[in-house]
């Protein structure tokens, strides 16, 4: 078996203490008999308080294979929740030595730094890569559906499905991208048209005609001067016509600077056709001519195939080239063509663009095979007829459509066996960090450093961290991170109701979340310390927020960082209205709500699900002229739910003085508002100011550093994760809680740096 005598003591209530390494398993009996003693009247086949059932899990010992249930009854011993507090309790040494050994048994079948399930970008994700390959913005918010989330985000893996409709999004975005990438950019090299009477006649039989053409009637030159922009290849595009007679077309030399360059003949009758001449040349100003070169007349041949006057017209010649990039061509287009091909070069250039591109876009550098791939599209598109700049387009269309773009692939070598451990390579450890950090592909500095294999050397993470903490893109991590943290993002769900409290707009909604944004930001980069998300001296409003907040002396809609008077309830998260809205119900606050907020998101000690038979406050026959506080005894007489209330309720209500938008009051109505109340462990609290007491210490401390990792990972934590997170938690001390880190800590911990096969894996 694999529960071992220590355990089988400590459930008999023996207080003798084994080491575990000399542990063995009691018997099924043994378990059977402590189950009825002490878990199975709330906890077995008669009833299921909370959703657990004892007795099941007894059918089931191995801790690796029924982890989750072992897990929760570690969690629930070490919260002190069971057994309850009316109930004979084991002694503390003995609760502290069974939790340390279901700690050993879970750490041993979770050994290893956990496995990540191939993780979809989400679309935040997706926005922030798209813009820093293309410089292009997608509006992912309202193109695509919301991402899944789990453990409180939207990072995790096994959230992160790929539904048809999805994937048709990705495809109709690609498109999109595309259109805009290319909007307005040179679809080939430069040109200049030069009319045919631009030209000066040499010759009385040379001459500009009214349409616009040069009329060649013998044989003469026709010349101008051009200026070229740059060395280059050129091609000179001839618009021209012929009258034709005798035994061939009309023909016509090209020279620059006197030099013959080409010479062309003109097939064309009736409708003028289009004659190139390709050439080479240097930059600057030159001398183009034209020069008809075989006049023929003969009205009286016998063969009237023969007779005629043979005469040559020229509506205009184009110069184009030579192939270079303009200064002001768009940024979304310079992101991709970094150069353009000369004649004969388009496919290898392709090649060349479509497979810098496509290693920027699979965050890792790609195979000759996948780089043809993706060219056999341009090159299908140019024989279709396609510019150049179309044609490549196509393929990084088709590039950021593939799963190789759209998942974040960390792929194992095929002799890994399952359940090993392997360290990531410099470009998973790079895009690990830039999904973390910026929510967003990695930049030329961590690419250059995982191209050198120097990234997981000379503490080279710790310190890109720090660098990629200082950058604008960092701004996606204090968003993504803070409003998943602290659940702001509900905000936008709660629908206030506007007659009761007029002034919430939308404009109000806004400045509440932006204050919570410059508020963690302003911590992540003045380094400060993580308690100061409870008790800062400051915070940020612009006048609506000001005012709704008591704060004078703030004027306009720009946002301004105030500090805020001694005794103040706004330092902090728990003084922030985004907050306040987010654990509010329509019409009236919700004690209830509040209390569950602090304890899952602030401390990690979320209470269990309420029974599914309980209804809500307002379907129950309560006294709805009586205090919150009163109704709310009313509506807990059922005595499944008293335990769990015990411990959220004295939260909820040391946070009543704010109303359902985040305005300080003393009373409801006409009853004053009672914020005092009485902690499972005995301990009273007033207030604000209590609570704030309450929640600063380890256990916030450490729920933050698994909420980060968390976040960080895309999985959940398990008991597995404990040795790094301790790790984490003693740096964090030793660095006085300062929030940088907590962060470095997270990206050089053995789960952020390494991977595990999953057992299941072939």
């Amino acid at each position: 078996m694999i529960l071992s005598r220590l355990a089988t003591l400590l459930l008999l209530g023996s207080a003798l203490v084994l080491p575990p390494a000399q542990a063995e398993g009691p018997t099924p009996e043994q378990l059977h008999k402590f189950g009825q003693e002490f878990c199975f009247k709330c906890h077995g086949a008669q009833k299921q308080k909370g959703d657990f059932n004892f007795e099941t899990t007894l059918e089931h010992i191995d801790v690796a294979k029924n982890r989750k249930d072992w897990e929760k009854i570690a969690e629930l011993l070490e919260s002190g929740e069971m057994p309850p507090d009316d109930k004979p309790q084991p002694p503390d040494k003995d609760r502290q030595a069974l939790i340390q050994w279901i700690d050993a048994q879970l750490s041993g079948a979770e050994a290893g730094p956990g496995r990540v399930t191939l993780r979809r970008l989400n679309r935040e994700e997706y926005h922030n890569t798209i813009r820093d390959l293309l410089a292009v913005d997608v509006n992912t918010s309202e193109d695509f559906p919301a991402d899944e989330t789990a453990y409180g985000f939207d990072t995790i893996a096994d959230a992160l499905s790929l539904p048809p409709l999805l994937m048709e999004k990705y495809l109709d975005s690609a498109d999109k991208v595309m259109t805009k990438a290319l909007a307005g950019a040179e679809q080939g090299p430069p040109s200049k048209t030069l009319r045919g009477r631009q030209f000066s006649e040499h010759g009385d039989d040379v001459r500009g005609l009214d349409d616009g053409s040069m009329g060649f009637y013998r044989e003469g030159e026709a010349v101008t001067n051009v200026g070229f922009p740059a060395d280059g290849d050129y091609t000179l595009r001839v618009k021209a016509v012929g009258e034709q007679a005798g035994p061939e077309p009309p023909r016509i030399a090209v020279s620059i600077d006197g030099q013959k360059v080409g010479e062309i003949a003109v097939k064309a009758s009736g409708t003028p056709a289009l004659y190139e001449v390709k050439t080479a040349a240097k930059g600057g100003s030159h001398q183009l001519a034209l020069a008809y070169l075989n006049n023929y007349k003969d009205e009286n041949n016998p063969d009237p195939k023969m007779r005629g006057d043979r005469n040559a017209f020229v509506s205009s010649v184009e110069v184009v080239g030579p192939a270079h990039l303009r200064k002001d061509m768009p940024e979304s287009f310079k992101r991709i063509f970094t150069k353009l091909p000369q004649p004969g070069e388009e496919a290898k250039v392709a090649r060349e663009l479509i497979g810098n591109f496509a290693a920027k876009a699979y965050r890792r550098p790609v195979t000759a095979d996948e780089v043809e791939r993706l060219a056999k599209l341009a090159d299908a598109a140019m024989a279709d007829k396609a510019p150049f700049t179309e044609a490549v387009g196509v393929a990084i269309q088709a590039a950021i459509s593939s799963p190789t773009f759209l998942f974040r692939w960390e792929m194992d070598p095929a002799a890994m066996k399952p359940g090993e451990v392997r360290n990531l390579g410099d470009y998973e450890v790079a895009s690990r960090l830039s999904f973390f950090l910026w929510s967003s592909v990695p930049d030329q500095e961590l690419t250059d450093l995982a191209a050198k294999g120097e990234l997981l050397k000379n503490d080279n993470v710790r310190k890109q961290a720090e660098r990629m903490l200082k950058d604008w893109r960092a701004g996606a991590f204090v968003r993504n991170f803070s409003s998943q943290w602290l659940q702001i993002r509900a905000i936008d769900e709660v629908n206030i109701d506007e007659k009761k409290f007029p002034q919430y707009t939308w404009q109000l909604r806004e400045a509440m979340k932006e204050e919570s944004r410059l508020f963690f930001d302003a911590i992540v980069h003045e380094n400060r310390s993580i308690y100061d998300l409870l008790e800062a001296n400051f915070t940020f409003v612009n006048q609506r927020l000001a005012e709704l907040y008591g704060l004078p002396d703030v004027k306009g809609d720009k946002f301004q960082r105030v500090t805020l008077p001694a005794g103040s309830p706004r330092g902090g998260v728990l003084g922030q209205a985004a907050v306040m809205v987010a654990t509010a119900m329509p019409t009236r606050t919700s004690p209830v709500i509040r209390g569950k907020w602090v304890l899952e998101q602030l401390l990690g000690t979320p209470p269990p699900p309420p029974p599914a038979n309980v209804p809500p406050l307002e379907a129950t026959k309560v006294d709805k002229d009586a205090p919150l506080r009163v109704r709310l005894e009313q509506h807990r007489q059922n005595p499944d739910c008293a335990v769990c209330h015990a411990k959220i309720d004295p939260v909820g209500f040391a946070l009543e003085n704010f109303d359902p938008i985040g305005q300080w009051r003393t009373q409801e109505g006409n009853n004053p508002i009672d914020t005092s109340g009485t902690l499972p462990n005995g301990k009273k609290i007033a207030g604000l100011a209590d609570l704030k007491q309450y929640v600063k210490g380890e256990k916030f401390a450490r729920n933050l550093a698994q909420k980060m990792l968390t976040y960080a990972l895309g999985r959940g934590l398990n008991r597995g994760d404990k040795a790094a997170v301790d790790t984490i938690m003693a740096q964090l001390k030793k660095d006085d809680y300062k929030i940088t880190s907590l962060i470095e800590s997270i990206v050089v911990s053995d789960p952020f740096l390494k991977r595990q096969r999953d057992v299941a894996a072939r």
